[in-house]
């Protein structure tokens, strides 16, 4: 598994020509990026934390906990240390993004997860804004980006902008309430597949994770989706594979090592079982 230990780190891998404003802290437009970025993020983890705001994607896409993200049209997404992030870039996209390590709001916040829970992989993390919300969080983010190399400022700021995104989550909590028992557990499962299908890809995992049996597990996930609870952690591997197909630059062996097979002849195994094809006839038709 990829992981970036510095926003520098990320950036450069990304190509995005730029380094952070500060060492713990960076912001930027998406309208800022050159034709160089890399279209396609393969599957990684940061050791810091990121918020996005999407203010119209039309062709890209967003891995990050249940859900596959298109078209988001004024959405706030928060990415923490344990999510397994990976995206393909609408190079049309408007909006920004918010990286800082946890130092940087040292002393005033010591646990990130506690303080601001939709930076935890268990919880809803993105959100999208009323036309209120939208006003509020862009005119935030327009003073973090003026005010970003004067950290005696940056830094309420940003404490300000986390608040008012906990009263985003507070109202997703709300919501939760009205779900049954069995589709919060769906809801879980999902969110831990996305976290852990690149090293975990057995239904017992999950189901020891959830602390109930692999056979309970897959009941509840057949009756609430259609699709067997297997199904759905090869369906997220197949994406993320297709998705490496198309737009990284890897061959098919650097995909199977990504993805953590142990021999790309397994890998093709795997997706041929999944897709009908070989990950090679799929890389060549669609491109």
């Amino acid at each position: 598994m990829i992981q970036f230990n510095s926003i520098a780190d990320l950036l450069r891998s990304a190509k995005t020509n730029r380094e952070p404003v500060q060492k713990d802290f960076d912001i930027f437009l998406f309208d800022e990026l050159d034709a160089e970025v890399r279209k396609m993020m393969p599957p990684h983890r940061r050791n810091f934390y990121t918020i996005i705001f999407m203010k119209d994607q039309k062709d890209g896409q967003i891995h990050i906990n249940q859900n596959t993200h298109t078209q988001l049209n004024n959405t706030l997404l928060f990415q923490g240390k344990e999510h397994i992030f990976s995206f393909v870039r609408d190079a049309s996209v408007k909006g920004g993004v918010v990286m800082f390590h946890q130092s940087f709001l040292l002393p005033f916040i010591k646990n990130m997860e506690a303080a601001f829970p939709f930076f935890n992989v268990s919880n809803q993390n993105h959100y999208p804004l009323n036309d209120k919300e939208q006003i509020l969080f862009e005119q935030l983010f327009s003073v973090l980006l003026q005010e970003s190399v004067n950290v005696s400022v940056v830094k309420p700021i940003l404490l300000a902008f986390l608040e008012k995104s906990k009263l985003l989550y507070g109202t997703y909590g709300k919501e939760e309430q009205f779900l049954s028992k069995k589709s919060l557990l769906v809801r879980k499962f999902k969110n831990l597949i996305s976290n852990h299908f690149i090293d975990k890809k057995e239904v017992s995992f999950y189901a020891s994770q959830l602390t109930i049996s692999a056979n309970y597990l897959n009941e509840v996930v057949k009756s609430e989706t259609g699709f067997s609870a297997k199904s759905h952690i090869s369906n997220r591997v197949l994406l993320e594979a297709k998705n490496l197909l198309l737009y990284s630059e890897m061959d098919i062996a650097e995909i199977s090592h990504v993805l953590q097979f142990s021999e790309p002849t397994h890998f093709t195994k795997f997706f041929k079982k999944g897709t009908g094809q070989t990950p090679k006839s799929f890389q060549n038709q669609k491109r």
